[in-house]
């Protein structure tokens, strides 16, 4: 991955972390400067944020049911949870790895802003390191765990209600690096 994709990923990451209007506003600017998206103009200041936190919170954090939830276990799970033994796993996979999330105690470990973050450790890994364990790690984080659900979790977000140009920024900007490391990953099994 150059550098513009651990940005892209730097910035989907805060993006689906995002607490706020302003963290959106931030996390929105920082994708678009990494995509050279036209957001970057003087329409980032004329997006209503806080109409882009109001769906945000509806997609992806509460507190009523969530239009999309940003959890792994939610479309690994024979049915859908939170908290499964997919999020177990993905804990475990972290610790092998020498990861652990600063926000444990706060998120589960399959939120996708926490799963993004381990991706991007991950990788980081796995590009600078001559021993074959920390590939493999990040290949089977990828090809097992993040191509299995992430495209799932997409296809609910699209489906949802309520639109906003940033979340469709974002979304795009996870599902073309989402196809973009497949097609890597898949040269490395030629």
């Amino acid at each position: 991955m150059h550098k513009g994709k651990n940005t892209t990923l730097e910035a989907l990451r805060d993006f689906f972390l995002a607490r706020s209007d302003h963290d959106l506003y931030l996390a929105t600017a920082k994708l678009a400067r990494a995509d050279g998206d036209d957001l970057t103009s003087g329409s980032m200041q004329t997006i209503d944020w806080d109409a882009a936190e109001f769906v945000f919170n509806k997609l992806f954090v509460g507190p009523m049911e969530l239009q999309a939830p940003p959890y792994a276990s939610y479309y690994l799970e024979p049915e859908p949870q939170l908290m499964g033994s997919s999020t177990l796993r993905v804990r475990r996979l972290y610790e092998m790895a020498g990861l652990f999330s600063p926000l444990q105690d706060q998120l589960p470990c399959d939120h996708l802003g926490v799963e993004l973050d381990a991706a991007l450790g991950m990788h980081t890994m796995a590009e600078r390191s001559t021993d074959d364990e920390p590939r493999a790690l990040w290949r089977y984080f990828f090809n097992d765990h993040l191509k299995v659900w992430l495209p799932s979790f997409l296809d609910r977000a699209r489906s949802a209600d309520d639109r906003h140009p940033a979340i469709d920024l974002a979304l795009n900007q996870l599902e073309a690096w989402l196809d973009e490391q497949a097609t890597i990953e898949e040269g490395y099994d030629q």
